[in-house]
């Protein structure tokens, strides 16, 4: 029976992104199962790989991770109480491997009665017999080839195993990994995924779901009880939860119609000059609280009495972090205002979300954003969410800059610098939607009508954009932008 494993594990194994893998899958060239890999297939397209050392992925991980200022993922061990329940799973592994293995060895010794039995009957030579056993005999007692590399990479896919765990979301398909101490949805929000939920610690009961196959503990208190047919149909709290081993889950992802407004209060971590008017608030959610919405959507801050809508420039991936960009009243150094003006520690107030401009996390086709001026906030949460979900093959981002210049744009070089499938090309003030279109595709636009093209700016940029790339072949159902002033 074949080993297989998901293509988030063996992407940790070889030291490939997610997105390379899932092109592969989709060109036919690796051979997976129901969205897996047999461990076979590994040594076949990676023999060159090296089991031993992780520095130099490890060394991208943390460019990403620090570029996308997000927490990265927790590679401590898990709490005692999970890391006993999966070396459980593990022995229970092992005893089935056991057991198999004396099923072989006794079928091996019934073939050669079988055998001895056939040529008795007249229905088989004693030749081909003796030549049967004599195979059979020298291959299960020679080590075949490449063994050691087999063996290693087996005790590395279990050690893997142990730390953590693949999480399947049923019915689209999607997976995401279980590390350290992480909670089913903890772990699926750090990924991307739009999970539903409420309080997120126990209360509401927003974030059930059922469990398809696979083991789940108990590892937050919860006040919310499970009716006993829920428990009987296998729900389970998703922000109580974790995963013992591999498991699938039948979960509604939401959409931006799905998400409630709130209002929440949260505290000022950074007020962040960007350029002429310009500045990002760095906010962060009370522990017990966070603020749902959707990477590319609005919502208003409310500070000394004044409100504004201003466009998220962070994933819900951050966790408890948001990030809006905002114009003040005056130029940011003059700190004149309810918003230039606020400190460190100061209170705001965060209702939301607004808005449809989100990212397709269903599709894999390769991504090209596109901002002008302040649009850049949201195409940076977009941007941001579109790496967490590593769905797509590519990511170009085109920015055409304002008065205000290219601002955070030291963000932007670091993901180029850690990933080969991002690119980002910087553009002048005046440069055209035609040129915008052009430098973002240097080779031509033969692959345009391919990609799925997000575009944030001016009404006038927009408008003019929209004319020129449908014109050039992109299906309108691979378009969405939105206005930013």
């Amino acid at each position: 029976m074949a080993q297989l494993i998901p293509l988030s594990r063996l992407a940790r194994l070889v030291g490939k992104p997610r997105s390379v893998l899932q092109k592969m899958a989709q060109s036919g060239e690796l051979e997976t199962f129901d969205g897996q890999v047999a461990l076979h297939e590994v040594l076949r397209h990676f023999p060159d790989i090296r089991l031993e050392n992780d520095t130099e992925l490890l060394r991208v991980q943390e460019i990403m991770d620090s570029a996308v200022a997000k927490q990265p993922s927790r590679e401590e061990l898990p709490t005692a109480s999970v890391l006993n329940e999966r070396l459980r799973a593990l022995g229970r592994d092992f005893a089935d491997a056991e057991g198999r293995l004396l099923h072989y060895e006794r079928v091996h010794g019934w073939i050669a009665e079988k055998l001895a039995a056939a040529v008795e009957a007249g229905e088989a030579t004693a030749e081909f017999a003796e030549r049967l056993s004599s195979w059979l005999k020298a291959e299960l007692s020679t080590p075949p080839t490449g063994l050691e590399r087999w063996e290693d990479l087996v005790a590395r896919e279990r050690i893997l195993r142990v730390m953590s765990a693949t999480v399947t979301v049923v019915p689209k398909g999607q997976t995401f990994e279980v590390v350290g101490d992480e909670t089913i949805l903890e772990a699926g929000l750090r990924a991307g995924l739009s999970l539903p939920y409420g309080c997120s610690n126990g209360s509401c009961g927003d974030c059930k779901c059922r469990v398809i196959s696979g083991e789940v503990m108990k590892v937050r208190p919860h006040d919310y009880q499970l009716k006993n047919l829920e428990k009987s149909q296998g729900y389970t709290l998703a922000c109580s939860y974790a995963a013992v081993g591999d498991i699938a889950v039948e979960v509604p992802l939401a959409g931006a119609a799905d998400i409630p407004e709130q209002t929440i209060n949260a505290r000022v971590r950074q007020v962040e000059p960007l350029g002429g008017r310009r500045i990002a608030l760095h906010l962060i959610t009370p522990r017990t609280e966070r603020f749902r919405y959707l990477a590319g959507q609005w919502m208003e801050i409310t500070a000394a009495g004044e409100t504004r809508r201003v466009p998220a420039a962070s994933c819900p991936c951050d966790e408890r972090r948001i990030e809006v960009h905002v114009e003040c009243d005056a130029p940011a150094e003059v700190a004149a205002g309810p918003f230039s003006a606020l400190e460190t520690n100061a209170e705001v107030i965060v209702h939301g979300p607004f808005g449809g401009f989100v990212l397709d996390d269903e599709s894999t086709r390769p991504v090209l954003l596109i901002a002008e001026g302040p649009g850049f906030a949201l195409i940076k949460s977009l941007l941001q969410h579109a790496l967490s979900l590593e769905h797509a093959p590519s990511i170009t981002l085109a920015r055409r800059s304002n008065a205000e210049g290219l601002y955070q744009e030291n963000l932007l070089k670091s993901y180029a610098g850690a990933l080969d499938d991002f690119a980002y090309v910087p553009l002048s003030p005046d440069a055209a939607p035609d040129a915008v279109v052009l430098a973002a595709f240097p080779d031509g636009l033969g692959s345009l009508a391919t990609h799925d093209v997000y575009a944030a700016g001016a009404a006038e940029f927009i408008a003019a954009l929209r004319d020129k790339l449908l014109s050039a072949g992109l299906p309108e159902a691979q378009w969405r932008a939105e206005v930013v002033a």
